[in-house]
């Protein structure tokens, strides 16, 4: 898995959330668009996250480092999680609130194990329901002084 995801996102220059995913009712092939800001010093990862209620969720940083790991929908104390590891040995956790129950569209705040704070969005209609205080300034997702590709 690991060597098709370095091989999917070798091409582009900045990481950029997956077009192929399509949200599926019900089904655990469904696929979301995932992105998360690392701190305050420009760098993102953008990916996906696959199934419904649970699944997995992969993607890689604009600094070339592949993400992956694992979701739920809702947790012990009844937030959404996701718990990551990247190959620079990176990982962390992310408590995420849903923004819309329908679209599925989340967004997370969580911390790598260096202490790196993160936020993070997930889903369809990320841009719907973005506002000032996650980092959009002009219809633009913000990364320290980097613009997120929505797509």
């Amino acid at each position: 898995m690991l060597l098709a995801l370095s091989y999917m996102f070798a091409a582009a220059a900045a990481p950029v959330p997956d077009e192929n995913c399509v949200d599926i009712p019900d089904s655990r092939d469904s696929c979301s668009p995932l992105l998360a800001c690392f701190g305050n010093s420009g760098e993102y990862f953008a990916g996906r996250a696959l199934g419904r209620d649970k699944g997995t969720l992969a993607g890689v940083t604009n600094f070339g480092s592949i993400c992956t790991g694992t979701w739920v929908s809702r947790n012990l104390i009844g937030t959404g999680q996701a718990d990551f590891e990247c190959d620079n040995g990176h990982w962390g956790k992310v408590i995420f609130h849903y923004r819309d129950d329908e679209s599925g569209t989340v967004k997370g705040f969580g911390l790598t194990n260096h202490g790196v704070s993160i936020r993070a969005w997930s889903g369809h209609y990320i841009q719907d329901f973005l506002d000032e205080q996650s980092g959009q300034v002009n219809n633009k997702l913000m990364c320290g002084e980097v613009e997120i590709p929505l797509s």
